[in-house]
């Protein structure tokens, strides 16, 4: 962790609880501007609406079975890599209609994680999921978004595609092991861990930026690996009906929860401690 942060108002959420609800019904008040002057129509505020808006929302459901990371040879010893255990179980849940891939207590390394149709991630008390510090372990590279920019790079660390009913639940913990040491360096700014000389986000940024403005298909804008555009935390992508909720999220490469041209979602109760680079909690983008 950094000693010392600048703006903790935008750099920062630590110990954060949020309540986010998301629906295609938030309509903010309009001016109707006419040759004969401006009237304002009878339209309720946006937050005046917010009570039906919220009765609209209904979380995912699963059915009542759970699916142990442990019986897919998952180790909790924050050592052993974990990542194909994670896999099996999720396809395994998704596979039986659904229910919960259960986390129980323990340490539990892994790579990027793939959500399923009708998964429930619950993180029991005392459980971590520690994501790697090797990037390598986030690849092949998804399709995603960097700054609202769409392009091919390293998976988010929780991702989804166009998947319907997921969830991450439970009380326990989300750890990305960003640091000085890890991700916050492609940053490119000494406070996070760079020294000069060593390769950082800011080439890599540009050639997106250009590759967009000249309308370079996504397909073609790959980055990855000898790249340095970080991934966020927990990305779901054209996904309905999501629910994150009380689990703890720390040390995160970039943006912690990040839902994209998706609908029907709710993040509640989620605490997050994270003071590195662009670390902002709950990024929603094209989404209702």
């Amino acid at each position: 962790m950094r000693k010392t942060v600048k703006n903790p108002y935008s750099r920062s959420r630590a110990f954060f609880q949020v309540l986010f609800l998301i629906a295609v019904a938030v309509i903010l008040p309009l001016t109707v501007i006419s040759s004969c002057g401006a009237t304002r129509n009878e339209t309720p505020s946006g937050w005046a609406q917010l009570p039906e808006i919220i009765s609209r929302i209904t979380p995912p459901t699963f059915p009542a079975r759970d699916f142990p990371v442990t019986d897919y040879h998952a180790v909790g010893d924050g050592q052993t890599d974990c990542t194909a255990a994670f896999e099996q179980a999720i396809r395994a849940c998704s596979e039986s209609g659904g229910g919960r891939v259960l986390v129980p207590q323990g340490i539990f390394l892994t790579g990027a994680i793939h959500l399923k149709p009708n998964v429930n991630l619950h993180l029991t008390r005392n459980a971590t999921i520690l994501f790697s510090k090797d990037p390598r372990k986030f690849l092949p590279v998804v399709y995603t978004r960097f700054e609202g920019v769409e392009c091919m790079n390293y998976s988010p660390f929780i991702y989804a595609y166009e998947v319907d009913n997921i969830a991450i639940t439970g009380s326990g913990t989300l750890d990305g092991q960003a640091g000085n040491d890890a991700w916050w360096p492609w940053k490119g700014n000494a406070d996070d861990g760079w020294k000069s000389g060593e390769p950082h986000q800011k080439n890599d940024r540009d050639k997106l930026f250009q590759m967009a403005e000249a309308g370079v298909p996504v397909a073609e804008r790959v980055f990855g690996e000898d790249h340095y555009l970080r991934p966020n935390f927990i990305q779901f992508y054209k996904c309905t009906n999501i629910l994150i909720d009380s689990v703890t999220i720390k040390r995160s490469p970039m943006w912690e929860i990040h839902p994209v041209l998706s609908e029907n979602v709710i993040v509640q109760n989620v605490k997050i401690i994270s003071h590195g680079p662009n670390n902002d909690g709950c990024n929603p983008e094209s989404s209702k």
